[in-house]
């Protein structure tokens, strides 16, 4: 079995000492030469790595700002002229949708509030599409809820009489983007035994129109026509009148309507 005792000490020269003395501080050296490169390098790092941050959180502020994603993938010419970040265009909002004939019914207020202000303790006896019509004793009136507007008619008498009042007609010009439209709308009974009956509106751009009719609950028929047009806007005392063609029973007449007069049968808002 080897000794376990270690070899006693052996004296070292001042040599050997100072050669260990300079290996050591040069390898110090070398040491604190490459501890300070690599501190060196840890800024810039920092730096590049702060910055890709940044980018990142900028295109996603791009990206989730505005009304939408951005029309185009991002990066590459297509997303603008220098093929920077892309970016939304605001888009332009659509034109309205709601037509004259009962579609996006309309206003604050229906044609139950608002025939109660006319005839008061009228009832709906009929409907045709956005026009109804409604009693009350021996008279009615005509209500017609479209393009935002509720327009209630003047109150006829049950038996129908024989004259320019009965055919007169509303007139709403809808707030429609670049557009002079009108909408006309007249209507009533059809006078009891009546045969053949017919009405027909003819417009100062040409266009005629005729009646439709539709039957309550109670046998009486009722009558109305509706016609939307653009009128070009202007004077329309300079205009043609609107002229109404009425027939039944084997006899006809004709009426020429007044401007502002019999143009205007609603009683519940102006013309």
């Amino acid at each position: 079995m080897p000794d376990p005792t270690p070899p006693p000490d052996r004296p070292m020269s001042p040599e050997a000492r100072a050669r260990i003395r300079a290996q050591l501080l040069e390898t110090a050296r070398a040491g604190a030469s490459g501890e300070s490169r690599s501190r060196r390098w840890l800024v810039p790092a920092g730096v590049a790595a702060a910055v890709v941050v940044v980018a990142g959180l900028a295109a996603g502020v791009v990206r989730l700002g505005g009304d939408g994603p951005p029309d185009g993938p991002a990066g590459g010419p297509a997303d603008g002229p220098a093929g920077g970040v892309a970016t939304s265009s605001p888009r332009p909002s659509a034109p309205p949708t709601t037509k004259p004939d009962g579609a996006g019914r309309a206003s604050h207020h229906d044609c139950a509030d608002e025939v109660v202000t006319v005839l008061p303790g009228a009832r709906r006896v009929a409907t045709t599409e956005a026009t109804s019509y409604w009693v009350a004793g021996q008279r009615f009136v005509l209500c017609d809820d479209r393009a935002g507007t509720t327009t209630v008619h003047q109150p006829l008498p049950l038996t129908p009489r024989e004259g320019v009042a009965t055919y007169r007609v509303s007139s709403v010009y809808p707030p429609w983007p670049h557009s002079s439209a009108v909408i006309r709308v007249a209507g009533g009974i059809v006078p009891t035994g009546a045969t053949a009956f017919d009405v027909s509106y003819t417009f100062p751009n040409g266009g005629t129109e005729h009646a439709t009719e539709t039957t309550d609950d109670q046998g009486r028929t009722w009558w109305r026509m509706l016609y939307v047009y653009e009128d070009g806007g202007g004077n329309e005392l300079a205009k043609p009148p609107i002229r109404v063609r009425v027939s039944y029973s084997g006899v006809q007449k004709t009426y020429e309507l007044r401007w502002g007069l019999d143009t205007c049968a609603q009683a519940n808002h102006g013309c």
